[in-house]
C-alpha cells in the first residue's frame, strides 16, 4: 500500500511542480512585454495595439472574457480556441495535483511516515530534472512540432506570417524563451523541494528512517 501511495505522491509532485510553473508564467503579461521588446515585436506591431490585443488574448485564454477583436482571422481564432482548451486542461491538472498533494502530505504527516515524504520529494525532483535535461538535448523545432502534432487534431497551428498576426505577435523565438524560463523555474522549484527533503532527513529522528 505504501509503495502505491509513494508512486502516486511522486507523480503528483512532478505534475504539481510542472503545472505550477507553467501557470505562473504562461499568461504573465509582464513577461510578454519584455519578450516583445527583446524580439522587436513593437517594431512590427505598434505597442498600443500589441499590448491591447495581448491583454485581451490572456483574458480569453484564462477564461475571463471572449476575444473582442478582429486582429486575428478565423483560422487563428480556431487555433486559439484549441490553445485555450489545452491551457484550461493544464490548469485543471494543477488544481487536482495541488489538492491531492495537500491531502497526501497531511496523511503522511498524520501517520508520521516522514520517510515517504523525504524520499518522494527527492525522487520526484531528481526525476524531473533528469527528464528536463534529456529534453533540452533534443532540437527545439522538432519538439515544438511534435508537441503540436500530438496536442492538436488539426493544422490550424501552421500559420503564415504574411497573413496571420498571431505568428507575428508570437514568433517561434517567443515560445523558445518562455519554455526556457519555465524550465529554469521548474529546476529552481525542484531544488527547493530537494532542500526541504534534506532538512526533513536531518531533523527528524534517525529511527524514523530505519
Amino acid at each position: 500500500m505504501n509503495k502505491l501511495l509513494k508512486f502516486i505522491f511522486i507523480l503528483t509532485l512532478i505534475l504539481l511542480i510542472t503545472t505550477l510553473n507553467f501557470k505562473l508564467l504562461a499568461l504573465n503579461f509582464n513577461f510578454y512585454q519584455k519578450e516583445f521588446s527583446k524580439l522587436d515585436i513593437y517594431e512590427k506591431i505598434p505597442k498600443e495595439i500589441a499590448d491591447k490585443e495581448t491583454l485581451n488574448l490572456i483574458n480569453y485564454l484564462n477564461n475571463k472574457q471572449e476575444l473582442t477583436t478582429e486582429f486575428f482571422n478565423e483560422r487563428e481564432k480556431l487555433h486559439l480556441q484549441d490553445v485555450k482548451n489545452l491551457i484550461q486542461k493544464t490548469f485543471l491538472i494543477f488544481y487536482i495535483a495541488l489538492i491531492l498533494f495537500i491531502i497526501m502530505l497531511i496523511y503522511f504527516i498524520y501517520t508520521k511516515n516522514y520517510k515517504i515524504i523525504y524520499s518522494s520529494f527527492l525522487v520526484s525532483t531528481l526525476l524531473l530534472i533528469i527528464i528536463l535535461v534529456i529534453l533540452s538535448l533534443i532540437n527545439f523545432n522538432f519538439l515544438f512540432t511534435q508537441f503540436h502534432l500530438i496536442s492538436f487534431s488539426n493544422d490550424y497551428w501552421q500559420l503564415n506570417p504574411e497573413t496571420d498576426n498571431l505568428i507575428n505577435l508570437f514568433p517561434l523565438q517567443f515560445f523558445q524563451d518562455i519554455i526556457k524560463k519555465i524550465v529554469i523555474n521548474i529546476i529552481v522549484t525542484s531544488f527547493i523541494f530537494i532542500i526541504i527533503a534534506l532538512v526533513i532527513k536531518f531533523t527528524i529522528k534517525q529511527k524514523v528512517f530505519k
